[in-house]
């Protein structure tokens, strides 16, 4: 099988190798700088929708729209987005951006822990593809599943695409957590399960299933996030704590907010990223926190 992935990047690369790894030949598409030659690739995009029934998009969010625009899926494409969040601006999940920039009728997600300089050495691990539709499931897992990396599969495509929103911005709420004096592994502790706790409150009033935050899209891949020296994400919380807030999921902690008031969920831990955005002191966000009513583990 022919599989066609949008974005030259290291993301995209690394999907490649896997692609590779199960058996099959990938096809990137890029503009811009060429990727390395010893994979195959084409700065055509066009060529990669109409020698691939499968196409991954392994852009940042910010250049989906651009990607689908320039490969032009039909019909018989199946798009499966291959990155993290909302689209900057609109708030859009990912695969909505897709649906509006071409004839693609059928549209999943891969989401997971996704250390790519691991992958590109050959280290081992997994991630979950999430379609309404079962050919789309199908044939993901066909293309990438494989002794260096196992794939699961879900039918919850808005849970898994709002873990892939809301992971960035708890691991940068646990880099700021970490970096205030006295910290230790408590309150690392209490970020990430409250996070993932407060984050399937919201997936629930939304229509998706809570149980994806505490499977690879969601636990998995927030440990993942905080564990990975380097990590984008925790090292903008590191940043926010020193400061510095010219980086870091901003528009994501915002937007998920807005998304929590529409359907009058509380999201205490996003809320207090975002205050510390608007120039709250760190220590005191978090003293504000420490300070609340308290309740039950579980709210649904």
């Amino acid at each position: 099988m022919k599989v066609g992935i949008l974005g030259g990047g290291r993301w995209g690369q690394a999907l490649a190798r896997l692609v590779m790894a199960a058996g099959h030949e990938p096809l990137i598409a890029y503009t811009g700088k060429k990727p390395p030659h010893i994979l195959p690739s084409t700065n055509v995009p066009p060529k990669a929708s109409e020698q691939c029934d499968l196409l991954l998009v392994a852009t940042s969010a910010s250049e989906v729209r651009n990607a689908i625009r320039l490969s032009k899926p039909g019909p018989r494409n199946r798009v499966v987005v291959a990155g993290r969040g909302l689209e900057p601006g609109s708030a859009k999940w990912l695969t909505d951006v897709v649906l509006e920039e071409c004839d693609c009728l059928r549209v999943g997600a891969l989401a997971g822990p996704a250390p790519v300089e691991e992958i590109l050495n050959g280290g081992l691990c997994a991630g979950v593809i999430a379609s309404r539709y079962e050919d789309v499931r199908h044939l993901l897992t066909t293309a990438l599943h494989s002794n260096r990396y196992r794939v699961y599969e879900s039918e919850d495509l808005g849970g898994v695409q709002l873990t892939g929103a809301t992971v960035p911005v708890l691991a940068t709420l646990i880099g700021v957590a970490r970096s205030l004096r006295g910290a230790g592994v408590g309150i690392h502790a209490m970020v990430l399960s409250r996070g993932l706790e407060e984050a399937g409150r919201l997936a629930l009033a939304m229509g998706f299933d809570p149980m994806t935050f505490v499977g690879l899209a969601g636990v998995g891949d927030l440990v993942a996030a905080q564990a990975l020296p380097g990590h984008p994400s925790y090292q903008a919380g590191e940043a926010l704590a020193k400061g510095d807030r010219s980086q870091g999921p901003e528009a994501l902690a915002r937007a998920l907010v807005r998304l929590a008031s529409a359907k009058r969920v509380e999201l205490p831990l996003i809320g207090a990223l975002v205050a510390i955005y608007d120039g709250m002191d760190p220590l005191e966000a978090v003293q504000l926190l420490m300070a609340r009513a308290p309740t039950r583990e579980h709210q649904r």
